[in-house]
């Protein structure tokens, strides 16, 4: 079965984001999961994602 053009694109895009070691690899892990859920993204799950910094946490 051939790739659709959409699972090509998040593909590449994940592993860009992988060989990227200055990119914390959690959020990549994380984002990967987004992007094959068969759901549609919101806002707040990439906010989720992306508004703590690098190995922090909210206090």
């Amino acid at each position: 079965m051939m790739a659709s053009l959409k699972d090509a694109v998040r593909n590449k895009f994940l592993e860009t984001l992988r060989g990227d070691e200055a990119f914390d690899q959690s959020k990549t892990a994380k984002l990967g999961a987004l992007l094959t859920a068969d759901r549609k993204i919101k806002v707040d799950d990439l906010t989720a994602i992306f508004a703590l910094p690098e190995g922090g946490e909210i206090v």
